[in-house]
């Protein structure tokens, strides 16, 4: 038996000897592309590695004898396994099988051949191969040795559009020095996208510094069209640049990132199994998560919405004891509600229906005649839940404060636990019922939401015989200017913080790198201002409920950003001046209603406002709760990764965020799990799931859309008016604060949505427009506080407006007229926002 072959031997392209990755390498280099130099050990010879026996006799030997032949000290090598239904058409294992970079001498290569040979074995690949319809029994694996290409880019291509499936864009993604931190999802990519017959741009994105040339995209571009032509189907290569010469490592079909479906998407490893009977919305929960979700999060809230929403419905009797709807779906890394499960219960509480908590909480049409006689079995149910609604109502300041106290009480206790003496069995604890506390917290604020949704509906119903066809756009001046609200207290208190920076002389050193805000040397009054500000909303942030994402307390940088940009605001620009604006005008408004009421109307109109205002009010402080309660992992997580980055769990610290809640916690109980295979497939499925664009609304399963044009000429967008006024501005359209350029004062703020790490910016802004959201969603609460015209649930207005587009906002209306910045005079050239 010969245990190994060069790629150049005419034996290396049979699937069957070097397994699907050997087969591809031997074909592209046979074929003229440039491969770095490779030997592959063939599926015979590995053979005995896969069921723990001794190779042949002369294996070492005939090992030893080819790393010489690759260079004459011991070279830097790839160690990669190569199954033989790996990179088929149904198939892939990307990222499943074992890859070891830079393995060096006669020792470590054998070690390296072996683990990579018995990771045809491991649970995940298993039940990759079971899944797709490969059995459960490890098929047969060769292992490639190839000689380390260290390149200063590197990357992935694809011969056609992985998302969408359309066969006229060449999709080309570069990372600076090695390309398995593109693979393994751990760097962002400069991407290009290219027309395949023209070799035209026709999108690109570049998060830092630019790093992908046009040359080099083409080059590339070219280079995976070839590698189409050879092998007779689109593929996926990974390539290297390596002092200017184009270096394949591999070629592979382009399969989807799970099983293939009918309509043209794909099934992914967490998503929520469904029928077309189910219908999902992306609206209300993806202001809680938005984007794209990382598995321990999605677990965690999947987890969580037994408690909070299942039972708690079920305590309240908006729910039976048989009644489990699945309330929180997931598709490509997304979550979405499930549109009959939120319309069931909302038809059986008193004051609202399906109809009204639709059209509130999920931007859904407006139905004026919702108010429709109930059956029979409606009214029953109403019936029976209502003594416990009222009981809910008549305690939720309570239970709200308990939750609050609770939360700071929890928060105090992981964060001074000598985590270095707990076992491991009292971390998990820890884990359980801190994630226990939190979905008890979930279950106040959607009670919370669910009144706060009622009483806006019955002020709006109250106003509707006054101001008729104006009562969508100016019923939302009625909660604005607004007292105790806590998502705009932060700007109230990001602005005394940075007076404070003013007095203390600091503000031009807080952009200095390695700024340390409670260095000892600043004074007193800035780091008492700051340790106050972080007390009270430090758990705050960008996508504040995504674990992965970093926190104000851990990471203020964005904190001394804003605070930057407020001292250089007028006095008359302040958060509080502003809000006292508003306050003036919710009372005249108020009045100005109250004079065409009765005395008995205007009572009831009296009532039911501030009570309607007092929830809504509720409502974001119980937000800013739960996520404090979620944000306990800031104290545990750090201890938990190191554990299981010592214990081979994962490989590094940041690949917790890609195992489950419950391989986390199994992790510390049972010891001796190997997730890395796992951790490294879920990753390259999340970097896959970045570019799907999913429509709103959907039943079943979602089909990924293909991305909108950004339009010629003159458009309107339509949308729901969430703060009245009318502004035209340029637009700033930020996706990611953190990393796109910061919004200029005046101008207008496009966001695909808006939670507490956004809210800052609004001060700053002249007007806001959201891709998606309600009337009373946390963004659209806090822009009235602040009195910016206001327009949400646009769809696709990120996508469809550039940065420096002429923008005219009418928040009464709902509309967004939309003047391209290239159709303008370069003479207009003012950021400023005009507002009537």
């Amino acid at each position: 038996m010969i245990p190994l072959l060069w790629l150049d031997d005419a034996r290396a392209t049979d699937v069957a000897v070097t397994g699907g990755k050997g087969a591809s390498l031997a074909r592209l280099a046979a074929a003229g592309f440039r491969v770095p130099p490779a030997f592959i050990i063939t599926a015979e010879a590995a053979a005995p590695f896969v069921v723990g026996q001794q190779p042949v006799p002369e294996f070492d030997d005939a090992v030893q004898t080819a790393l010489q032949k690759l260079g004459d000290v011991p070279v830097s090598v790839a160690v990669r396994s190569s199954g033989v239904d790996e990179d088929g058409t149904g198939r892939s294992f990307a990222g499943q099988h074992l890859t070891l970079l830079g393995v060096r001498g006669l020792p470590a290569v054998l070690e390296a051949i072996a683990l990579c040979a018995r990771s045809v074995q491991g649970e995940a690949v298993a039940a990759y191969r079971a899944t797709t319809g490969g059995g459960s029994e490890a098929a047969a694996i060769a292992v490639i040795v190839q000689v380390m290409i260290e390149p200063e880019i590197a990357g992935v291509a694809f011969s056609i559009d992985p998302v969408s499936g359309d066969e006229s864009r060449v999709v080309v993604e570069v990372v600076e020095g090695r390309g398995n931190a593109l693979v393994d999802g751990t760097a962002e990519a400069d991407r290009m996208v290219f027309e395949r017959e023209t070799m035209r741009v026709v999108e690109e994105s570049h998060p830092n510094q630019p790093v992908l040339t046009l040359e080099t995209g083409r080059r590339v571009a070219h280079a995976v069209l070839e590698a189409e032509d050879l092998f007779g189907q689109p593929q996926d290569i990974e390539f290297a640049f390596a002092r200017g010469v184009l270096w394949l490592l591999q070629s592979r079909p382009i399969t989807a990132s799970g099983s293939a479906t009918t309509d043209g998407g794909w099934m992914n490893e967490f998503d929520t199994p469904t029928s077309d009977a189910d219908a999902w919305t992306s609206a209300n929960v993806q202001e809680v998560l938005p984007g794209l979700l990382t598995p321990l999060t999605m677990t965690g809230f999947q987890e969580n919405a037994t408690t909070a929403y299942t039972i708690g419905y079920q305590e309240i009797r908006l729910l039976k004891k048989h009644e489990w709807p699945e309330f929180v779906g997931v598709f490509y890394n997304r979550a979405f509600l499930n549109v009959g499960a939120t319309r069931l219960v909302a038809e059986r509480a008193i004051g609202t229906n399906g109809d009204a908590v639709e059209h509130r909480f999920l931007g859904g049409e407006l139905k004026l005649n919702s108010k429709r006689p109930g059956s029979a079995r409606s009214i029953a149910d109403k019936a029976i839940s209502a003594p416990f609604l009222l009981k809910m109502t008549l305690t939720m300041k309570r239970d709200i404060e308990h939750c609050a106290r609770e939360a700071k009480e929890w928060e105090g206790r992981v964060k001074n636990l000598a985590y270095a003496h707990i076992s491991n069995a009292d971390l998990e604890r820890v884990l359980s019922e801190s994630m226990a506390f939190a979905a008890e917290a979930v279950k106040v604020h959607l009670r919370v939401s669910g009144m706060a949704g009622t009483g806006y509906e019955w002020v709006a119903g109250l106003v509707r015989p006054i101001l008729g066809d104006e009562t969508e756009g100016t019923t939302p001046s009625l909660f604005s200017g607004m007292r105790g609200v806590e998502s705009a207290q932060i700007s109230l208190d990001l602005w005394d913080l940075a007076q404070a920076a003013k007095r203390a002389g600091v503000v031009e050193r807080l952009a200095e790198p390695g700024f340390d805000p409670k260095d000892a040397d600043l004074s007193a009054e800035w780091r008492t201002a700051f340790t106050r500000f972080m007390r009270l909303h430090g758990h705050r942030g960008l996508n504040e409920m995504e674990i992965s994402a970093r926190s104000w307390r851990v990471d203020p940088a964005p904190v001394l950003q804003i605070v930057r940009s407020y001292a250089d605001l007028a006095p008359e620009q302040s958060p509080a001046a502003t809000l006292d604006r508003q306050e003036r005008e919710r009372k005249r408004l108020t009045k100005r209603i109250e004079r065409k009421m009765n005395p008995v109307q205007r009572l009831g109109f009296a009532y039911m406002l501030k009570e309607a205002q007092q929830d809504v009010t509720m409502r974001e402080r119980m937000k800013s709760v739960i996520v404090r309660a979620m944000r306990l992992t800031d104290y545990v997580l750090p201890e938990v990764q190191s554990r299981l980055v010592s214990h081979g769990t994962i490989a590094a610290k940041d690949d917790i965020f890609f195992i489950t809640q419950k391989e986390m916690r199994a992790s510390l109980t049972a010891g001796g799990m190997d997730l890395r295979a796992a951790v490294v497939r879920r990753r390259r499925e999340y970097e896959r799931n970045r570019y799907v664009i999913l429509p709103e609304r959907f039943t079943g399963r979602p089909v990924p859309m293909a991305p909108e044009v950004h339009a010629e000429g003159t458009t309107q967008l339509s949308g729901t008016p969430v703060s009245p006024g009318i502004v035209t501005a340029r637009a700033r359209v930020i996706l990611d604060p953190r990393t796109d350029a910061p919004i200029q004062p005046g101008e207008i703020l496009v966001a695909p949505v808006t939670d507490a790490g956004w809210t800052p910016l609004f001060a700053l802004a002249s007007g806001l427009v959201v891709d998606m959201g309600s009337a009373l969603s946390h963004g659209s609460t806090v822009a009235r506080e602040y009195g910016l015209p206001a327009v949400v649930n646009v769809r696709g207005a990120t996508r469809l407006i550039r940065s420096g587009d002429l923008v005219t906002i009418d928040g009464a209306k709902g509309t967004v007229t939309v003047v391209p910045a290239d159709s303008i005079p370069a003479s207009e050239t003012s950021a400023t926002g005009t507002s009537l």
